[in-house]
C-alpha cells in the first residue's frame, strides 16, 4: 500500500477504536494563538523528578471551542494559558494522513490547574527552606534613614509612577534620592529582566540603603514571574535589604516571602519608606529636647556659681588676711621680746638687732601685700565687668535675659550688652542649634 493508504487505515482505526473523549494530564510546553482564531499547543509529559521528556504530542483548541474556553480558563484560575502549566484537558484523539497524530481539545478543567500551581508554589517554598536560604535577605540590617533607593520597574507603568509621587509630595519635606533601573515585570523572561536589573544595581558605585521592587496591579498571570525559583533565589542571596510592593490584593508571591519587607502597593511601599524616616525624625526631636534641657540646667548652674564667687572669693581674702594680721601680731609680740632682751644685751647689738627687725617687716608686709594684690585680681577677674571684656555678651528682651530662642519671636527688638556699651538689634531669623 502508498503511505498515504497506510495513514488512512492508521486513521480510520483509531477512530473506530477511539471514538470517544478521554481526560488527559500534561504539560503546557507551547501555546500559540492563531490569527484564525485556532490555538494550537504542544502538550509534554516529563519522567518523574526529571527534565527528560517521556511523551509529547501536538494539540488543538478550534476557534468556535477557544472563543469560550479561553477566556472562562483565564476567569477562574487567574491566568491565560500558557507554557509552563499543567492541565486536565478533555481530549479526541485524531490522525491526518498529511499532519500526522494529534489532539483535540474540547475542554480544560481550570481547578486541575490551581491545584498544580498551588503545589509549585508550595514545593519551591519548601526548597528554598530547605536550602536554610528563605529569610538571609531578612537578616540584613534594615537602615535607620533609607533615602538613598534603587527602584528595579517599568518606566511607563502606573505603580511607579504613583510611588514617584506618593515619595516626592510627602507632608514632611522628606527627600529621597532615587535610581531607577528598568526592567520587564511581567510575561515570559520577566525574571530574568528583573535579576539583570538587580545585577546593575549592585555593580553600581552608589551605596543603595534599599532596593525597591514595586508593579502595579494586574492579574494573577501577570504575577506569575514573581514565583519564578531562580529569582526568589537570587532575592535571598542579595547584599541589599529588598522592599516590594507588587500591587495584589490576596496571596502574596513567593518573591515577598523572601524579601526583607513586602507591602500590598507601590504606594504602600512609598508610605513605608516615609512612616521610617517619620519614625527615627521623631526619635531625633526627643533626644534634641532632652538636649536642650540638660545645656539650660548646666547653664542655670554655672550662672549661680557665677553670682556666688565673688562672695566666696572676698570670704577667702578676709581669711587671708586675718591670718595675715595674726602673723603680723606675732611677729610684733616676737620682735618685742627680742628686743626688750637685746637691749639687755648691750647697745651694739642693739642697732644691729633693729636692722634686722626693720628688714624683716619690710620683708613681711611686701610679701603680705603682694599676696592681698593677688587675690584682689582673682575677685576683679570674676566681676561682670571682666566677663564681658573677655567677650562674652548678655542679650536682653524687654528687660529680662534670654536664655532660648523661644523667648523671642521675629521681629522682635533686643539688647546686647558688651564690654564698652550696649546696642539695640532686629529678631531677622531663628535657628535652632541643631539644623
Amino acid at each position: 500500500m502508498t503511505l498515504q493508504e497506510l495513514n488512512q487505515l492508521v486513521r480510520n482505526n483509531l477512530r473506530q477504536f477511539m471514538p470517544g473523549t478521554y481526560w488527559v494530564q500534561a504539560e503546557v510546553s507551547e501555546c500559540k494563538e492563531h490569527f484564525s482564531g485556532h490555538c494550537y499547543l504542544e502538550l509534554i509529559q516529563k519522567k518523574e523528578g526529571q527534565d527528560a521528556l517521556c511523551a509529547k504530542a501536538r494539540a488543538t483548541i478550534w476557534a468556535n471551542t477557544w472563543q469560550s474556553l479561553g477566556p472562562s480558563f483565564a476567569q477562574q484560575t487567574g491566568t491565560r494559558l500558557a507554557s509552563g502549566l499543567q492541565i486536565l484537558a478533555e481530549v479526541t484523539v485524531d490522525f491526518h494522513e498529511l499532519y500526522g497524530f494529534s489532539l483535540v481539545i474540547r475542554d480544560i478543567d481550570p481547578s486541575y490547574t490551581l491545584g498544580n500551581q498551588a503545589m509549585r508554589r508550595r514545593e519551591i517554598l519548601k526548597r528554598l527552606e530547605n536550602e536554610g536560604v528563605i529569610d538571609q535577605n531578612k537578616e540584613l540590617v534594615w537602615p535607620e534613614l533609607p533615602r538613598c533607593l534603587a527602584i528595579v520597574s517599568s518606566p511607563g507603568a502606573a505603580g511607579y509612577q504613583d510611588f514617584m509621587r506618593q515619595l516626592t509630595d510627602n507632608d514632611y519635606g522628606f527627600v529621597f534620592h532615587t535610581a531607577l533601573f528598568p526592567a520587564t515585570m511581567q510575561g515570559q523572561g520577566a525574571a530574568s529582566s528583573i535579576i539583570a536589573a538587580l545585577d546593575n544595581i549592585v555593580e553600581n558605585t552608589v551605596p543603595f540603603d534599599v532596593v525597591v521592587i514595586i508593579r502595579g496591579g494586574g492579574a494573577v498571570a501577570d504575577l506569575g514571574c514573581f514565583d519564578d525559583y531562580d529569582l526568589c533565589y537570587y532575592a535571598t542571596q542579595y547584599p541589599i535589604p529588598l522592599l516590594t510592593g507588587l500591587g495584589h490584593d490576596k496571596d502574596n508571591a513567593i518573591l515577598d516571602r523572601v524579601a526583607h519587607m513586602s507591602v500590598k502597593t507601590p504606594t504602600a511601599a512609598a508610605e513605608y519608606l516615609i512612616d521610617t524616616l517619620l519614625d527615627k525624625a521623631g526619635e531625633l526631636d526627643d533626644k534634641a529636647d532632652r538636649l536642650v534641657r540638660r545645656a539650660n540646667q548646666i547653664l542655670e548652674n554655672e550662672k549661680l556659681n557665677l553670682h556666688t564667687m565673688p562672695g566666696r572669693v572676698v570670704n577667702r581674702v578676709q581669711d587671708r588676711l586675718m591670718h595675715a594680721k595674726l602673723k603680723v601680731e606675732s611677729a610684733k609680740s616676737g620682735l618685742k621680746e627680742q628686743a626688750i632682751h637685746a637691749l639687755t644685751q648691750g647697745r651694739q647689738q642693739n642697732t644691729l638687732f633693729a636692722s634686722r627687725l626693720s628688714m624683716a617687716c619690710r620683708t613681711t608686709f611686701a610679701h603680705e601685700t603682694m599676696q592681698i594684690r593677688l587675690f584682689e585680681q582673682s575677685v576683679n577677674s570674676f566681676s561682670p565687668s571682666k566677663m564681658l571684656e573677655r567677650g562674652f555678651s548678655l542679650t536682653l528682651h524687654q528687660g529680662k535675659a534670654l536664655r532660648s530662642i523661644k523667648e523671642v519671636e521675629e521681629g522682635s527688638i533686643v539688647e546686647t550688652r558688651v564690654a564698652d556699651g550696649r546696642f539695640t538689634s532686629v529678631v531677622h531669623t531663628k535657628q535652632p542649634n541643631n539644623e
